[in-house]
């Protein structure tokens, strides 16, 4: 049991990769498989950037359940607005009585600009 689940998170699997007309390996997001799982999401940070033209990097912590299938290659949205996985999901397990509270954590990030 997640504590508290405060948003409907969408994970998008990472399809295979294609070739485009100049033998380069696209992924195409648009075919990606899509799972929905209740979660909690807290934002981490934000910074901007404006060395090449102004950027804006969102970082998001986002609590989903352990089974949950999401890697670091996979995207999310979340209220509409899709975010990289950004590294390993790290699971956490209870023991005992805690094995309820159970979660997993997954760092998500957005680049605009």
């Amino acid at each position: 049991m997640l504590l508290l689940p405060t948003h409907a998170v969408t994970i998008l699997s990472r399809p295979s990769p294609t070739r485009d007309r100049q033998n380069n390996r696209v992924v195409d997001w648009s075919t990606a498989t899509r799972a929905s799982y209740k979660g909690r999401v807290e934002p981490l940070s934000s910074a901007e950037t404006v060395q090449q033209g102004d950027q804006v990097i969102t970082t998001l912590d986002c609590f989903l359940p352990p089974s949950a299938a999401v890697t670091e290659y996979d995207r999310a949205e979340v209220d509409g607005v899709t975010y990289e996985v950004n590294g390993k999901p790290d699971v956490y397990t209870g023991y005992g009585p805690l094995k309820a509270l159970a979660y997993q954590r997954v760092t998500l990030k957005e680049v605009t600009g």
